[in-house]
Protein backbone atom coordinates (compact mmCIF):
# COMPACT_ATOMS: atom_id res chain seq x y z
CA UNK A 1 0.00 0.00 0.00
CA UNK A 2 1.47 3.88 -1.21
CA UNK A 3 2.03 6.08 2.06
CA UNK A 4 3.56 8.96 0.71
CA UNK A 5 3.97 10.28 -2.84
CA UNK A 6 5.92 13.16 -3.28
CA UNK A 7 7.59 15.25 -7.21
CA UNK A 8 10.83 14.84 -6.57
CA UNK A 9 11.75 15.48 -10.33
CA UNK A 10 12.46 18.41 -12.36
CA UNK A 11 9.38 20.08 -13.33
CA UNK A 12 6.70 17.59 -12.05
CA UNK A 13 7.61 14.86 -14.21
CA UNK A 14 9.21 11.93 -11.42
CA UNK A 15 7.78 11.31 -7.98
CA UNK A 16 8.50 9.23 -5.70
CA UNK A 17 6.18 6.70 -4.35
CA UNK A 18 6.60 5.38 -0.19
CA UNK A 19 4.99 2.10 0.41
CA UNK A 20 3.88 1.28 3.63
CA UNK A 21 6.91 -1.61 4.17
CA UNK A 22 9.40 2.14 4.02
CA UNK A 23 10.72 1.16 0.05
CA UNK A 24 10.57 4.16 -1.96
CA UNK A 25 9.65 3.55 -5.31
CA UNK A 26 10.50 6.30 -8.64
CA UNK A 27 8.12 6.85 -11.56
CA UNK A 28 9.25 9.42 -14.08
CA UNK A 29 6.65 10.20 -16.68
CA UNK A 30 9.30 11.02 -19.51
CA UNK A 31 9.89 7.38 -18.92
CA UNK A 32 8.26 4.12 -19.99
CA UNK A 33 5.72 3.36 -17.22
CA UNK A 34 5.52 0.76 -14.99
CA UNK A 35 1.90 -0.20 -15.22
CA UNK A 36 1.70 -1.75 -12.38
CA UNK A 37 2.78 1.14 -10.08
CA UNK A 38 0.84 3.64 -11.92
CA UNK A 39 -2.27 1.42 -11.69
CA UNK A 40 -1.40 2.00 -7.40
CA UNK A 41 -0.62 5.28 -8.08
CA UNK A 42 -4.26 6.18 -9.49
CA UNK A 43 -5.96 3.91 -7.15
CA UNK A 44 -3.98 6.53 -4.78
CA UNK A 45 -5.06 9.26 -6.03
CA UNK A 46 -8.73 8.06 -6.44
CA UNK A 47 -8.93 7.72 -2.90
CA UNK A 48 -8.25 10.86 -2.42
CA UNK A 49 -4.65 11.55 -1.58
CA UNK A 50 -2.56 14.61 -2.59
CA UNK A 51 0.53 14.49 -4.41
CA UNK A 52 3.16 16.24 -2.33
CA UNK A 53 5.47 18.80 -3.71
CA UNK A 54 9.38 18.64 -2.26
CA UNK A 55 11.41 21.10 -2.20
CA UNK A 56 15.03 19.34 -2.05
CA UNK A 57 17.85 21.50 -1.21
CA UNK A 58 18.46 22.08 -4.77
CA UNK A 59 15.09 23.99 -5.31
CA UNK A 60 16.19 26.04 -2.08
CA UNK A 61 19.53 26.94 -3.64
CA UNK A 62 18.09 27.84 -6.65
CA UNK A 63 15.52 29.90 -4.97
CA UNK A 64 18.28 31.58 -2.47
CA UNK A 65 20.51 31.99 -5.88
CA UNK A 66 17.59 34.06 -7.29
CA UNK A 67 17.19 36.27 -4.44
CA UNK A 68 20.89 36.72 -4.39
CA UNK A 69 20.56 37.89 -8.12
CA UNK A 70 17.31 40.33 -7.24
CA UNK A 71 19.01 42.04 -4.85
CA UNK A 72 22.28 42.65 -6.38
CA UNK A 73 20.47 44.18 -9.22
CA UNK A 74 18.29 46.14 -6.72
CA UNK A 75 21.51 47.47 -5.09
CA UNK A 76 22.86 48.92 -8.16
CA UNK A 77 19.24 50.68 -8.72
CA UNK A 78 19.38 52.15 -5.58
CA UNK A 79 22.60 53.55 -5.98
CA UNK A 80 21.35 55.12 -9.55
CA UNK A 81 22.86 55.28 -13.03
CA UNK A 82 26.81 57.12 -12.69
CA UNK A 83 27.42 59.79 -14.44
CA UNK A 84 30.12 62.47 -14.61
CA UNK A 85 31.68 64.00 -11.60
CA UNK A 86 30.86 61.13 -9.82
CA UNK A 87 27.31 62.22 -9.60
CA UNK A 88 24.16 59.54 -10.17
CA UNK A 89 21.03 60.09 -11.57
CA UNK A 90 17.87 58.01 -10.18
CA UNK A 91 16.63 54.94 -11.65
CA UNK A 92 13.24 54.32 -9.87
CA UNK A 93 10.07 54.28 -11.99
CA UNK A 94 9.13 57.84 -11.59
CA UNK A 95 12.50 59.18 -12.13
CA UNK A 96 12.64 57.26 -15.28
CA UNK A 97 9.66 58.51 -16.19
CA UNK A 98 10.54 61.97 -15.77
CA UNK A 99 13.80 61.47 -18.22
CA UNK A 100 11.52 60.28 -20.86
CA UNK A 101 9.71 63.11 -20.89
CA UNK A 102 12.85 65.88 -20.87
CA UNK A 103 14.24 63.18 -24.06
CA UNK A 104 10.96 63.34 -25.60
CA UNK A 105 10.73 67.26 -24.80
CA UNK A 106 14.69 67.26 -26.21
CA UNK A 107 13.52 65.75 -29.71
CA UNK A 108 11.04 67.75 -30.03
CA UNK A 109 13.10 70.88 -29.44
CA UNK A 110 15.82 69.46 -31.43
CA UNK A 111 13.79 69.16 -34.42
CA UNK A 112 11.97 72.94 -33.81
CA UNK A 113 8.84 71.56 -32.97
CA UNK A 114 9.28 73.59 -29.17
CA UNK A 115 11.39 75.30 -28.02
CA UNK A 116 14.12 73.97 -25.40
CA UNK A 117 12.49 75.04 -21.80
CA UNK A 118 14.54 77.01 -19.51
CA UNK A 119 13.50 74.11 -16.81
CA UNK A 120 15.56 71.97 -18.84
CA UNK A 121 18.22 74.02 -19.70
CA UNK A 122 18.81 75.08 -15.82
CA UNK A 123 19.58 71.44 -15.26
CA UNK A 124 18.83 67.96 -14.18
CA UNK A 125 19.14 67.07 -10.43
CA UNK A 126 21.33 63.91 -9.72
CA UNK A 127 20.67 61.55 -6.40
CA UNK A 128 23.49 63.82 -5.20
CA UNK A 129 21.10 67.23 -5.13
CA UNK A 130 23.54 69.31 -7.62
CA UNK A 131 22.42 70.13 -10.66
CA UNK A 132 23.63 68.10 -14.31
CA UNK A 133 23.63 71.33 -16.89
CA UNK A 134 21.85 70.79 -19.77
CA UNK A 135 21.81 74.17 -22.02
CA UNK A 136 20.94 72.11 -24.91
CA UNK A 137 18.21 69.14 -26.26
CA UNK A 138 21.46 67.36 -27.54
CA UNK A 139 22.83 67.82 -23.75
CA UNK A 140 19.50 66.43 -22.77
CA UNK A 141 19.51 63.65 -25.29
CA UNK A 142 22.46 62.57 -24.14
CA UNK A 143 21.90 62.11 -20.45
CA UNK A 144 18.80 60.28 -21.18
CA UNK A 145 20.63 57.90 -23.93
CA UNK A 146 23.54 57.90 -20.88
CA UNK A 147 21.25 56.69 -18.24
CA UNK A 148 18.62 54.37 -20.38
CA UNK A 149 21.70 52.42 -21.44
CA UNK A 150 22.46 51.73 -17.92
CA UNK A 151 19.35 51.25 -16.83
CA UNK A 152 18.74 48.55 -19.76
CA UNK A 153 22.48 47.10 -19.04
CA UNK A 154 21.41 46.02 -15.42
CA UNK A 155 18.35 44.99 -16.41
CA UNK A 156 19.65 42.17 -19.20
CA UNK A 157 22.14 41.21 -17.17
CA UNK A 158 19.93 40.80 -14.01
CA UNK A 159 17.78 38.87 -17.01
CA UNK A 160 20.49 36.61 -18.20
CA UNK A 161 21.57 35.66 -14.64
CA UNK A 162 18.60 34.31 -13.62
CA UNK A 163 17.87 32.42 -16.59
CA UNK A 164 21.30 30.73 -16.22
CA UNK A 165 19.93 29.72 -12.26
CA UNK A 166 16.37 28.84 -13.90
CA UNK A 167 18.67 26.81 -16.55
CA UNK A 168 20.64 25.40 -14.11
CA UNK A 169 20.54 21.80 -13.78
CA UNK A 170 22.59 20.60 -10.73
CA UNK A 171 24.42 22.65 -8.06
CA UNK A 172 27.88 22.83 -9.27
CA UNK A 173 26.11 24.52 -12.40
CA UNK A 174 24.34 26.72 -9.72
CA UNK A 175 27.13 27.36 -7.68
CA UNK A 176 29.30 28.48 -11.13
CA UNK A 177 26.67 31.25 -11.16
CA UNK A 178 28.77 34.16 -10.09
CA UNK A 179 26.42 36.89 -8.75
CA UNK A 180 28.97 39.48 -8.46
CA UNK A 181 30.45 39.59 -11.89
CA UNK A 182 29.63 40.80 -15.37
CA UNK A 183 27.94 43.93 -13.68
CA UNK A 184 28.31 47.14 -16.43
CA UNK A 185 28.72 49.45 -13.74
CA UNK A 186 31.04 52.37 -13.10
Amino acid sequence: MITEVKYTGKEGSRIDITLDDGAVWTDDASLPADTDLRRQLAEWIAAGNVIALHLSSFASARDAKLAAIVAAAGALLSVGAPVSDGLHIALDDGSRADLTAMAATATAAASGAVSWPESYSRGWISIENVRIPLATPAAGLALAALVGDYYAALIQHRRDLKDAALAAEDAAALDAIDVAAGWSVS
